[in-house]
């Protein structure tokens, strides 16, 4: 198993404060790991930092075991791509071209054909075809999101059904905005890029589909690491309830085959 991204005594400092305190992760080639934490636990700071969006303060962070932040910026926009928690769109124009921009990397390497079909790939992928020459701001959110998923891929791919080897996508909160059907969408194509060898990172709350669909889950909590765990065992560690502050009733489906989470909350 091969180390994709590395990161180490990894701390970021706002006004004398450590957001994220001294933590270190090794993210394996082709692997689901998701980020889980209740608010304030640093989650998106720590998705910010791995993917070098935000410096730290202290540490290093590897990715194909070359620092992050001396990478030529137009090779790691063709490694890598985020999909922020909020997007804010401050002009109106149609779904495709939003999703257009997520070939900024590729603009000059590749011809406008080939961009076209990216772009077509990650729209048919993402169940918006039929949108395509909408104007994004007459969209509902769940829509909008969707669009930007698209977006986000369309940066991943250099042509479709590419052998994703060496790419990671980062996700912050992926499943936000969206119904439960387009939840559940969403996660098996993920599986689905996962199985063409791409590296999934993603912040999530919903812990019944981290346990289903995750291989490692790291529990933060205050800016620090509690642990790093495979589904099997975390729902056998009470690092949940202790996090969360509630009582979490773990039970496992034989007709799902998968573990649903049955939360009671302390009285405050």
């Amino acid at each position: 198993m091969s180390i994709i991204l590395a990161a180490e005594n990894l701390t970021f400092t706002v006004q004398h404060k450590n957001l994220i305190d001294h933590l270190n992760l090794e993210i394996i080639q082709g692997s689901f790991n998701t980020i889980i934490g209740p608010n304030g636990a640093g989650k998106t700071t720590y998705l910010n930092l791995i993917n070098g969006d935000i410096p730290p303060n202290k540490g290093i962070i590897s990715l194909n075991g070359k620092n992050l932040r001396t990478t030529d910026r137009l090779a790691l926009a063709k490694k890598r791509a985020v999909l922020p928690q909020l997007i804010h769109i401050p002009f109106n124009i149609q779904v495709e071209d939003i999703v257009d921009l997520g070939r900024e990397p590729y603009r000059y390497q590749c011809c406008k054909k080939q961009n076209q079909a990216v772009v077509q790939h990650c729209l048919e992928k993402m169940g918006i075809l039929n949108l395509r020459k909408q104007e994004y701001a007459t969209l509902s959110g769940g829509e909008q999101h969707r669009v930007q998923i698209a977006r986000t891929l369309a940066q991943i791919f250099a042509y479709p059904d590419e052998d994703l080897t060496g790419k990671i996508l980062f996700l912050d909160e992926p499943t936000n905005h969206l119904d439960i059907h387009h939840q559940y969408n969403l996660m098996y194509l993920l599986k689905e890029l996962q199985g063409q060898g791409l590296t999934i990172i993603a912040v999530m709350h919903d812990l019944s589909l981290t346990l289903q669909f995750s291989d490692h889950i790291l529990l933060l909590n205050k800016g620090k690491k509690v642990g790093d765990f495979t589904p099997e065992e975390l729902v056998k560690n009470n690092a949940l309830s202790e996090v969360y502050q509630m009582d979490m009733n773990i039970l496992w489906s034989e007709q799902l085959a998968r573990y649903l989470i049955a939360p009671t909350p302390k009285p405050l």
